[in-house]
């Protein structure tokens, strides 16, 4: 019975996790923005090119690149980036014309070149293309006697190259290396990404595939600062970069012995491979800058001043290189994103002013972000503005009123008409409690207190005064009453001279003085 009962909660265990698994798949999945559309010509070259770049295409997909391979180069609009490598054939004037207006349309090229690979004619035929661009590929392997990849053995023919110009295709990228690769000579319209060391020479002399040995010829070979193995141009609305090797983005796959791990995976050749495909990829970016400008301009025109300033800074850090129409309007909606948060600072500063009923400042602030708002044509916040303003003038009306009141309560306080005083304050007082004056309500308080209490001390000495004259009457009828009565008693006694003489009193003589 315990093991059917333990059993039974295994099993609700695992139906639990089942339905938690069905739960989370079913979860909605966020998509990641398409980073480039890239196409790869295979049919132009008898290299096998689909099979040496495999472990780049994955690579690129793993980073949201769509890579298609094609043999023919005619159609070119759907995508960013148009990959050449060592082309074996030559190309017609139709797809020459074709590849020429992708680029000028905003499309990135990538040519590949090759050492061994690529026969006299075939540079030839490449360079009617690579020559458009001021870009030409060598007859040469690039070698470095000295720093140079070991495997198995030493080979001088896998120089390492750590000499790089400042751009974007070069950012956080320190060391590479060629495999049998070759040089580059440039005109002025191309510029160079990367060149050799002080050791580094085109060596004329080993065009076979695999170094069999040669020397430096000074009049013939480039060497150093001049040996140029990558470089890049910008035509039109478009941009070209070349490569003297295919070869540092193979898979192991496609090189064999010696290689223990893809070449890909060496230095920091795959951020090389990720920063030249986010460089060429200009369409995309335009196209996806162009859409994000939209919505900045949208959430401007909705009063979003922020959002949209975050989405345009946004479109500035992605946008290495635009067209004018596009930073041009992203400066000209960035000043107006900003003009839009100054209005809004403008119109909270006015409101926090009303507040303290200080509409002299309150109507200043609110005025000057009417002014913006109407440049910006936000008719919301422009009837916000009216209204507040109108409330302002209204409160300022108000407050001029309860002050008036209060100054004559004061006035007729100092003449000590303390009834219409208390009045007159009072009125003042209902005022400011409409207005919410916080202040001016308890100062009408004190001096309806003060009023009060001098009142109340005017009330005193009346009643005293009262009870005193009341007090003196009494006494003066009390000492009427005493006199006429002695008056009365004073009548009514007989005289001296009327009285029996044994009924007299004795006549006292006053006494003798000596």
């Amino acid at each position: 019975m315990f093991k059917l009962h333990q059993n039974n909660g295994v099993h609700m265990k695992l139906y639990l996790i089942l339905i938690m698994v069905l739960i989370a798949s079913i979860q909605p999945v966020q998509t990641q923005e398409i980073q480039g559309r890239i196409l790869i010509d295979v049919g132009h070259s008898s290299q096998g090119i689909q099979r040496i770049l495999n472990d780049l295409v994955k690579e690129l997909e793993i980073n949201y690149y769509d890579v298609e391979f094609t043999r023919t180069i005619m159609y070119l609009d759907p995508y960013d980036v148009l990959v050449i490598a060592i082309p074996t054939q030559p190309f017609t004037t139709e797809e020459l014309d074709s590849i020429h207006k992708f680029v000028e349309n905003g499309g990135g090229l990538l040519l590949l070149g090759e050492s061994g690979a690529l026969s006299s004619k075939n540079v030839e035929d490449f360079n009617v293309l690579s020559g458009y661009y001021g870009i030409e590929f060598q007859r040469d392997v690039v070698v470095d006697p000295e720093n140079h990849m070991t495997l198995d053995k030493p080979y001088p023919e896998i120089p390492i190259i750590e000499h790089f110009a400042d751009h974007s295709v070069t950012r956080n990228v320190y060391k590479i290396f060629l495999v049998s690769g070759c040089s580059l000579r440039l005109s002025k319209r191309a510029k160079s990404l990367a060149w050799g060391g002080d050791n580094t020479y085109g060596d004329r002399l080993s065009e076979m595939y695999g170094y069999g040995g040669g020397t430096y010829e000074r009049e013939l070979e480039k060497k150093g600062e001049e040996l140029i193995v990558m470089a890049y141009a910008e035509s039109e609305k478009g941009r070209i970069l070349a490569l003297g090797d295919t070869s540092l983005f193979r898979g192991q796959s496609a090189t064999g012995d010696p290689w223990t791990r893809d070449p890909l995976e060496y230095f920091d050749h795959k951020r090389l491979a990720l920063n030249i495909f986010s460089w060429l990829s200009l369409k995309s970016k335009i196209s996806l800058a162009l859409t994000l400008v939209d919505q900045a301009e949208e959430l401007i025109n909705q009063g979003r001043y922020q959002e949209a300033k975050d989405i345009l800074e946004e479109v500035r850090l992605m946008s290495h290189r635009g067209g004018y129409t596009i930073m041009g309007q992203i400066a000209l909606l960035t000043i107006r994103a900003n003009q839009g948060l100054e209005a809004d600072r403008l119109l909270e500063e006015g409101k926090r002013y009303l507040e303290e009923l200080n509409c002299e400042e309150a109507s200043k602030s609110v005025e000057k972000a009417f002014t913006i708002y109407e440049g910006l044509g936000n008719a919301k916040k422009i009837e916000e503005c009216v209204a507040l303003l109108t409330e302002c003038g209204d409160k300022e009306a108000l407050l001029q009123k309860g002050d008036l009141l209060f100054e004559e309560g004061k006035t007729l306080f100092e003449q000590e008409e303390y009834s219409n005083a208390l009045e007159k304050i009072e009125e003042a007082k209902i005022v400011y409690e409409g207005l919410g004056y916080t202040e001016k309500v308890e100062e009408c308080d004190t001096l309806i207190e003060e009023i009060h209490g001098y009142e109340q001390g005017e009330e005193q000495p009346d009643d005293t005064s009262q009870r005193n004259r009341l007090i003196l009457a009494v006494i003066l009828v009390i000492t009427a009453v005493v006199i006429v009565a002695l008056f009365i008693w004073r009548r009514s006694r007989p005289s001296y001279d009327t009285l029996p003489p044994h009924k007299r009193p004795p006549h006292r003589r006053p006494p003798r003085r000596y």
